[in-house]
């Protein structure tokens, strides 16, 4: 179960996981089926490309709120109707409408439940939080018979919001390898992309990323930036950044922003790009930067993210401070040295291929259903 599914794919990275967990498990000759809120589809359809879905009309209670504002009313009664037809369910939980009223549903139908939180639990000063996690979170997450997460600061997170007894173990993303990889041209005169691709959420940065190209764009650099991503909130800043860039004569062929892509289309889109961009603070374990690597891309991304460290280790990207210097710096070098960046690129491949594949992060999953089921079978 997942929060959303819309045609733009702005729920962004817990969907895709959501979505490479489900196709690996079908590939391994599980039954599987996601259910989620949904808006946004003229038909709503039945599959996402070989996963079965159950899509609810899900809306925004109050605006304002983000995501956590979102529920789909009508899946409440289609789990308590079905719940028991299930083996197990698997609830990317975050503090929202559908999540916790689903996670709290199946708990009570008695269907073992993991819940993954893709970073989205973490303690909070804000009072509303506060009371969310005294009156609902707390309890789903002691109850659950396995919680996921992407790293050891999300153990310590969840555990300082559920206790420090909860059964929390770490499961990494995985990325399908792609079979297409980057499609940059070689030739060395032909201009390079640079590419942002994520929501327009403060915390992704977007307008860091359009500071720094333009930066380089007025210092003399040849590339094209692009940012693609579903607008929430930080768009403003970003047009407002691109339209400096116009009045200085850098048209579309420079600096643009693109409508956000179908995940179906997503990693055709980033195969267009030379190198990518991730300024995000605090990402806890990105998505994109697992696929622009599979890609063969080399990636720049802050310290502070999950994945820094793998970066440097396996040496497939440029790891910043974050500032818009930075940035510039990073970028600026991957483009005069195009072939250390495709070594870069090549690295980063073959280092997801070795750590980090959706069909290894898949045997994981199976082995957490299997010992979760197991234990329920004895405890009856």
């Amino acid at each position: 179960m997942v929060t959303l599914i819309s045609p733009d794919g702005a729920y962004g990275g817990p969907l895709r996981v959501a979505l490479n967990q489900a196709e690996i498990l079908i590939d391994f000759g599980h039954e599987v089926e996601i259910a989620a809120g949904t808006w946004g589809y003229e038909r709503i359809p039945g599959s996402i490309g070989s996963v079965p879905v159950l899509l609810f009309p899900a809306r925004k209670l109050v605006p304002g709120f983000g995501y956590a504002a979102v529920c789909a009313p009508k899946m409440g009664s289609w789990i308590a109707a079905n719940a028991a037809n299930y083996d197990i369910a698997h609830v990317h939980f975050a503090r929202d409408l559908v999540a916790i009223p689903a996670a709290r549903r199946l708990q009570r139908s008695g269907v073992p439940t993991v819940l993954q939180t893709h970073g989205m639990v973490v303690p909070r000063s804000h009072p509303l939080a506060s009371t969310v996690d005294r009156l609902s979170t707390n309890r789903l997450l002691s109850s659950a018979a396995a919680v996921l997460a992407l790293s050891k600061r999300e153990v310590a997170d969840l555990r300082r919001v559920g206790g420090q007894n909860l059964p929390v173990q770490e499961l990494a993303n995985g990325v399908p390898l792609a079979r297409q990889t980057a499609r940059a041209s070689d030739d060395p005169t032909a201009v390079p992309e640079v590419l942002f691709f994520a929501r327009l959420h403060e915390r992704k940065r977007g307008a860091a990323f359009a500071e720094a190209a333009l930066k380089l764009l007025t210092s003399g650099t040849k590339a094209r930036f692009s940012i693609v991503g579903h607008p929430e909130g930080d768009e403003q800043a970003v047009d407002h950044i691109i339209a400096r860039a116009r009045k200085l004569g850098f048209g579309d062929e420079a600096l643009a922003r693109e409508p956000p892509t179908p995940p179906d289309k997503a990693l055709e889109r980033m195969s267009r790009a030379s190198v990518y961009v991730l300024p995000a603070a605090r990402e806890p374990f990105a998505m994109t930067i697992l696929e622009a690597l599979a890609l063969e891309l080399p990636v720049v991304m802050c310290a502070d993210g999950g994945l820094a460290q793998f970066v440097t280790q396996h040496r497939c990207g440029v790891v910043v401070d974050g500032s818009v210097a930075s940035l510039a710096t990073a970028i600026d070098d991957l483009l005069v040295d195009r072939d250390a960046a495709r070594q870069m690129g090549a690295r980063g491949r073959r280092a997801v291929e070795a750590e980090l594949s959706i069909t290894a992060v898949g045997r994981q999953l199976e082995a957490i259903y299997e010992r979760v089921i197991h234990s329920r079978k004895e405890s009856v």
